[in-house]
């Protein structure tokens, strides 16, 4: 009876510690992650901030968009030789009428 109660103490105990060791190196994990994570995101805020600044000179050649400045392309010709062949139930579809304003923007 004594060594089964010594066994499970040692094995308890055992687990325990090993328990603690994972959870600390799962935790140092997780703050280099972090620590990571900050870093990364201050790079990516630094080039953004370089771009921009790039990007004011007169000497980078951008504009600002404007209606006028916009390319409107002609719609595809319809060719009944392209288009794939309707079953009858697709025939019979009669589209709905749409609203003037498009709901969801």
């Amino acid at each position: 009876m004594a060594f089964v109660l010594v066994a499970t103490t040692l094995v308890i105990y055992g687990w325990t510690v090993y328990s603690q060791q994972l959870w600390s190196q799962s935790y140092r994990k997780l703050q280099t992650l972090q620590r990571d994570e900050r870093q990364l995101t201050t790079t990516i805020e630094v080039l953004k901030n370089k771009m921009a600044q790039e990007a004011q000179k007169p000497a980078a050649g951008l504009v600002s968009p404007s209606p006028a400045s916009a390319i409107f392309l002609p719609p595809a010709p319809e060719d009944s030789d392209s288009l794939p062949s309707t079953t009858t139930s697709e025939s019979n579809f009669q589209p709905q009428q749409q609203d003037s304003a498009p709901i969801g923007y």
